[in-house]
């Protein structure tokens, strides 16, 4: 069987025009012949709405059929459904087997656009525990399209992960120019589905240079935009995200009412991903803490509890069915093979997966590098932080340089020794993570203004006491701190940053602590 016009075109216009790919696809499923490609663009559009079981099912059934036909770029667009479902649902391990074996098919397909997706789709994979890792596939992504002048929506995409990688490496202006890239690029593809995740980094950037109005003019453009294209098929769903950024927005200006205003509605709002609702409630619940009406507020953090449950349900279940159908799998690969040598190959998979297991739910809260705490879990603690806590941000001076002249496995090394000599520094009580590349996190519970001073002066006097074996000669390092205060984690996190940012300016291997916050 050959896929018809009508799947090509399904999948063409999955970003700019999501309503019409999935009247195409029920044509298609319509037809025997054509139900293996149509099930490839149901599941792209499930994951895309958050229905990641239903995605999951429909990627796999299409992967039997399109593997039975030897339709390898069909097969490859299917792998790449299952992947980033499979990540979302848990199996990290899994997801990257399946985009090696697509990077593979495409590689050898010679389609520039499937190789630059699945490059992208790998780098998204990887850029949470290790964003320089990652921007390496965002880039060869970015590089492709580029060369070959092809699908702009995906370039405009690689493009904004490019921006938000250097965002996450503290590099703004090199973020600033990949942000505009991605701009024009989404703009010339017409893919407004992704137009709320390029303003959310703009205003993310001008937030960052302290530029709150500008980022209210961003927001106020972008609501034009979207409203003179109102026919778009995603355009509701782009004005609610555009919505809570506008709340977010004013509430950083010091505009807490506006921002309960235009949340005020949050309830009937049309259904949403879980953990959009999740974000915006959590907004709503800060908004009301400001103005004082902490009984709103705990009205309000009742409906979160209940939508982070009920979140946490479906990611329960979704992970089982998951598991369900890499076990389905196994069966159909068993009916392929002599009956003893499937058996056990079969209980090797299945063994090699309780381990697997066992490594994902410690490897999900420990980096493997350091053994530090890794940033997810960072991010899960900030989350719970009281005003009397206070968050520090470490970055070892010039690393790039004992990479470059000693290599990663000395630049490893000294990851090691440095964030071994960060714990020797802290009290019983504080817990020191890895945030990413040479960048470490600590958080500090229950500490005054002066112990913080302390703190982050014993943490950068630690490092540098002697010379670090691996490279022989002392390390440094540059060290922000802040009090959480009422603004919370996340702002506390900002305001450590933009301290380091202040000490790498004033020469490194220095302190600098963030201006106390209401």
């Amino acid at each position: 069987m050959k896929p018809s016009a009508l799947m090509d075109r399904a999948w063409a216009r999955r970003f700019t025009d999501p309503v019409a790919a999935t009247e195409w696809a029920a044509q298609g499923l319509a037809d025997p012949a054509q139900a293996g490609y149509a099930r490839v663009v149901q599941g792209f559009l499930h994951w895309r709405a958050g229905r990641l079981d239903v995605a999951l099912q429909c990627a796999t059934d299409a992967e039997t059929e399109l593997r039975t036909a030897g339709e390898e770029g069909w097969l490859a667009r299917a792998l790449s459904v299952q992947a980033v479902v499979l990540n979302e649902a848990g199996h990290a391990a899994r997801a990257m087997e399946l985009l090696r074996e697509e990077l593979k098919i495409v590689e050898a397909l010679g389609d520039t656009e499937m190789h630059a997706s699945a490059n992208n789709d790998i780098g998204v994979l990887i850029s949470f525990d290790d964003p320089r890792r990652g921007l390496t596939y965002f880039e060869r992504a970015y590089d492709l399209l580029a060369r070959a002048d092809c699908a702009p929506a995906i370039q405009g995409i690689a493009a904004l992960n490019i921006g938000e990688v250097h965002m996450m490496l503290g590099d703004d202006a090199l973020a600033d120019t990949y942000v505009t890239r991605g701009h024009d690029l989404l703009l010339r593809a017409s893919a407004w589905s992704f137009w709320p995740f390029y303003v959310t980094l703009r205003v993310a950037l001008l937030r960052r240079a302290g530029r709150l109005h500008q980022a209210r003019d961003r927001i106020r453009e972008a609501f034009a935009l979207l409203d003179a294209h109102r026919d778009a098929p995603t355009h509701s769903e782009s004005m609610l995200q555009l919505r809570g950024a506008a709340a977010r927005v004013e509430l950083d200006c010091g505009a807490p009412f506006t921002t309960i205003e235009m949340l005020r509605d949050l309830e009937d709002w049309h259904p949403m991903r879980a953990e959009l609702r999740i974000e915006f409630l959590d907004l709503r619940a800060r908004a009301e803490e400001a103005v004082n009406d902490h009984a709103a507020a705990c009205r309000t953090l009742r409906v979160l509890l209940d939508a982070t449950n009920a979140r946490h349900r479906y990611e329960h279940e979704t992970h089982v069915k998951s598991m369900e159908v890499l076990h389905r799998t196994e069966a159909a690969l068993r009916q392929s093979r002599e009956a003893e040598q499937a058996a056990q190959a079969l209980r090797e998979h299945l063994h090699a997966m309780q381990v697997l297991q066992g490594q994902l739910e410690r490897l999900s809260s420990t980096d493997e590098l350091t053994g530090l705490a890794n940033r997810r879990q960072f991010d899960h603690d900030r989350a719970h932080l009281g005003p009397d806590d206070a968050v520090l941000v470490i970055d070892i001076d010039h690393f790039k340089r004992i990479n470059d002249t000693h290599g990663h496995a000395t630049g490893d090394a000294t990851l090691r020794e440095v964030a071994a000599r960060l714990c020797t520094a802290l009290r019983r009580s504080d817990r020191a993570y890895r945030y990413g590349g040479e960048e470490f996190t600590v958080i500090a519970r229950g500490v005054g203004g002066a112990y913080l001073r302390e703190l982050a002066e014993r943490i950068r006097r630690s490092v540098s006491r002697s010379p670090v074996p691996a490279v022989a000669e002392t390390v440094t390092v540059s060290v922000g701190a802040s009090m959480v205060g009422r603004g919370g984690g996340l702002d506390a996190l900002t305001a450590a940053d933009q301290a380091l940012y202040t000490a790498k300016r004033d020469g490194r291997d220095c302190t600098r602590l963030a201006s106390p916050s209401a």
